[in-house]
């Protein structure tokens, strides 16, 4: 006699289903924490766009995301102190934008230093007869270099895979 198995019990015993973490749609604001929190925990209510100085956060399908390409975020900290949510209570200021040099700068060709002093955070790296060096683990996307560049050779791009850093 052979043993039948049932099938139907057999999702009992299956691995456990896994949840990925969802990719934000925009980039956020720093002190954004963990997109699945950032999306349960923000309400959308535009305290942290009444607050910011450089005008750089909007509410984008409910949810606070920046915008740097008219002016660039000072990390001066207002829209977390505005949030009466956890949506930024992270101390990890990436916004989910990184910083690209093309191959037009000006520097590669001739002098040009407009771009040298700009970060703060230490992720571009000036050469001088080479373009711009970004380092991407550094780079925060808060745009101060891209309004240093007069020549706008200097793009930020957002990627969502940079957020999932927590």
């Amino acid at each position: 006699m052979t043993e039948q198995v049932d099938l139907n019990k057999r999702h009992l015993f299956g691995r456990p289903q896994v949840q990925f973490e969802p990719k934000p749609a925009a980039p956020r604001p720093p002190y954004a924490i963990a997109e699945a929190m950032f999306q349960r925990e923000c309400d959308g209510c535009g305290k942290c766009v009444a607050v910011c100085e450089p005008n750089i956060i909007s509410i984008k399908d409910g949810l606070a995301s920046i915008e740097v390409d008219y002016s660039s975020c000072i990390v001066c900290g207002a829209c977390q102190s505005a949030c009466p949510s956890l949506a930024l209570s992270n101390a990890n200021l990436q916004t989910g934008l990184i910083a690209t040099v093309s191959n037009s700068c000006e520097n590669i060709y001739s002098y040009c230093a407009s771009c040298e002093d700009s970060c703060s955070y230490d992720a571009l790296a000036w050469h001088e007869d080479k373009a711009p060096q970004i380092d991407q683990e550094s780079c925060i996307g808060c745009g101060q270099c891209l309004d240093s560049c007069y020549t706008s050779v200097i793009s930020l791009k957002f990627q969502p895979s940079l957020r999932e850093v927590n």
